[in-house]
């Protein structure tokens, strides 16, 4: 894989995730923005937190905790109340019975990461479960975005209890959970995001449209549409009174840590824009 291009002067560099779930917001990057990057969410915020981006959706934490140094990008988001289908915990017994046990987390995101803690602990009462990274050995994995979809419809063996962590965090405290805030730079001008603004709120009025996308493996067109019915792209009042929750529910949990800048080593592709 090769690092980020430079971009175009007098565009917007922006990052872009490799998830189903941006695909409503996708037909907008053809407006005064040039995908320069396609990586994890992890990835994205460390790349913003360098300034090698200007814009991305960042994940809710990495929005959280680089505080002042980001703006969000209008009322844009990814939400949902209730069950995602995207953030799943695979494991051998209910998770309730995973005291003790070894779980695999993504690397890709510290937000579902820090959200299994919080509800391991807060909702759940799962004490002494041990987190290591995937790869190593475990009874059970955290999966997220596509790869998450397509283990649903293809579960691993031995792994025959699923939990939404969406749906758990809804019955836990009432509230959607925000996965991903669209956010620029503190310097980026507000008159040169605003193109990408309005055109990324008006995709969203557009039909969806499905020809050409990949879809994880084992989801049909019309299991893909109403994965992508389950979500909020402009975020209201119910969806900023969710992520104000979290923010406390991770300062509470010491989970606030800000996104580092990235590694030689860890390169991300280049966009397709």
């Amino acid at each position: 894989m090769t690092p980020p291009r430079r971009g175009t002067p007098g565009r917007l560099r922006v990052g872009w995730l490799p998830y189903l779930n941006v695909l409503p917001l996708a037909p907008g990057l053809a407006h005064g923005a040039e995908v320069v990057a396609v990586a994890s969410p992890r990835r994205l915020g460390e790349l913003l937190a360098a300034g090698v981006l200007d814009a991305a959706p960042l994940a809710s934490r990495d929005f959280l905790a680089l505080g002042p140094r980001v703006r969000p990008l209008g009322r844009l988001g990814i939400a949902c109340r209730g069950p995602v289908a995207s953030v799943l915990l695979f494991s051998p017994r209910p998770a309730r019975q995973l005291g003790g046990a070894r779980i695999a987390l993504s690397s890709e995101s510290r937000t579902s990461r820090a959200l299994l803690r919080i509800l391991l602990a807060d909702a759940l009462g799962v004490e002494r479960a041990g987190l290591v990274e995937e790869g190593e050995p475990a009874e059970a994995l955290l999966a997220i975005g596509d790869r998450a979809l397509a283990l649903a419809a293809n579960p691993l063996p031995g792994l025959p209890h699923r939990l939404d962590l969406g749906a758990l965090w809804t019955r836990h405290t009432g509230l959607p959970f925000v996965y991903a805030r669209l956010a620029v730079r503190r310097e980026v001008d507000p008159a040169a995001a605003a193109p990408l603004r309005r055109a990324l709120d008006a995709a969203l009025d557009k039909p969806l449209e499905l020809a050409g996308a990949a879809l994880p493996p084992g989801l049909t067109p019309d299991g893909a549409r109403r994965y992508l019915r389950r979500f909020t792209y402009r975020l209201g009042a119910a969806e900023e009174a969710g992520l104000e929750r979290f923010r406390k529910e991770l300062l509470r949990h010491d989970l606030l840590d800000r996104p580092q800048p990235p590694s030689r080593s860890h390169p991300v592709r280049p966009g397709a824009g």
